[in-house]
């Protein structure tokens, strides 16, 4: 048995410790998924938002021309005053989509990373599992070999037995 290969129980102990940072790295990854569809969803919900708001100020602008034009000298300041609102409003929205495609573009730069992290938590996994198998089949070979001594050793008594009582 090598000097530099663990115990067995150590080499268990150290592939639980690695599968435990595995488990440890998927929950972060899916948690990370999970913040990602939310915030794709929040962008879609603000482009939704903004496609009604830019519909609001076609259809004040179509009213304006078609339906409330005979009465336009009348509500020239609140139509005014409306689009002004819906213009507002608009850019306000837009602004905070901005916002919210860089905390998409962050949420999915942090999904990267666990990707990344998950990946690596793997490989480290699979190397401890390689160790593992190595360890039990090095304690496997050992004891083979002292038992093969025993069974030696043991043909060998009756034969020095039988020498002693010829000589």
């Amino acid at each position: 048995m090598s000097a530099a290969l663990p115990q067995p129980q150590e080499a268990k102990q150290l592939f639980r410790l690695r599968s435990l940072r595995v488990q440890r790295a998927r929950e972060r990854c899916n948690a990370a998924q999970v913040e990602v569809a939310e915030a794709a969803k929040a962008v879609r919900a603000r482009q939704k938002r903004i496609a009604l708001g830019r519909q609001a100020i076609e259809q004040l602008a179509h009213d304006v021309v078609h339906a409330l034009a005979p009465r336009l000298p009348r509500w020239s300041t609140m139509a005014a005053a409306q689009r002004e609102r819906l213009h507002d409003q608009l850019e306000r929205e837009e602004f905070a989509l901005h916002g919210d495609e860089q905390a998409l573009e962050e949420i999915q730069e942090r999904l990267q990373q666990a990707r990344a992290e998950l990946t690596r938590a793997l490989a480290r996994e699979d190397a401890v599992r390689g160790l593992s198998h190595q360890v039990q089949r090095s304690h496997a070979q050992a004891r083979e070999r002292l038992v093969e001594r025993e069974l030696d050793d043991q043909g060998r008594a009756p034969v020095r037995a039988a020498r002693r009582a010829s000589a």
